[in-house]
């Protein structure tokens, strides 16, 4: 798992897979990626 397009439809999968819709699990994949990419960015000196 590389890039976030790959971690994406990981998470995505994995979401659908516990019965979540696939429109809801893309967008809190997004969330997801999203948030641990900005807390990334802000942990940075």
């Amino acid at each position: 798992m590389n890039t976030q397009n790959e971690q994406q439809r990981w998470l995505t999968g994995l979401l659908t897979g516990w019965g979540i819709k696939e429109s809801w699990a893309k967008l809190i994949a997004g969330a997801i990626i999203g948030a641990i990419s900005a807390a990334g960015f802000l942990a940075m000196p």
